[in-house]
């Protein structure tokens, strides 16, 4: 089975988490709209964590239930809209944490892996193994790099290391994100 891109569940996850001042703002505001918003972005997250097979997303399905239980309750002394804004209130907190709890370990593993790239790097950079020229293709430089990475007998168990971390993609990713051409040629 393919190894999904923790890259992607990264900027997926920081995405939403960059949206959620805005929502909190809006419960400040007391905008109309605050509940539909919120229930929308928890709804969304969810999704996200779904497709990684991240169990969390129980944790904020049953956050969204405590939002969603004046609906079935039996008390109609205070309005459900009031109940739900003041569950929501309490429960935002604990929605935005959840989030951020499944991003940290993936970002240091991210940060591990870049950290391994970068000394992968620098070893093939001061060998001189290979330059890069405007005539070759950024991918297939890439492609090269990962090559020697990986048939290397100092660098294979570094690039060993990576495959057990993160996606093919990902290494790719990482590795054209910290070459710096210029250092290349």
């Amino acid at each position: 089975m393919m190894k999904k891109s923790i890259l992607d569940l990264i900027d997926n996850l920081k995405t939403k988490l960059l949206e959620f001042p805005s929502i909190v703002d809006s419960l400040e505001k007391k905008d109309f709209n605050f509940l539909v918003n919120l229930m929308s972005w928890i709804t969304d997250t969810e999704e996200i964590l779904k497709t990684y097979n991240i169990s969390e997303t129980s944790e904020l399905a049953g956050l969204r239930s405590r939002i969603l239980s004046p609906k079935f309750s039996d008390s109609r002394n205070v309005s459900v809209k009031k109940m739900q804004l003041k569950i929501a209130s309490e429960v935002l907190y604990d929605v935005q944490n959840t989030v951020l709890k499944v991003l940290k370990p993936y970002e240091t593993k991210i940060d591990e892996c870049r950290e391994l790239i970068k000394q992968l790097l620098s070893i093939v950079n001061q060998t001189g193994t290979i330059k890069y020229d405007d005539d070759i293709e950024f991918q297939n430089f890439i492609n090269n790099i990962w090559s020697i990475f990986i048939s290397h007998n100092q660098l294979k168990p570094g690039a060993v290391k990576l495959q057990a971390l993160v996606s093919h993609t990902d290494i790719l990713r990482i590795i054209a994100e910290e070459i710096n051409l210029s250092e290349w040629k």
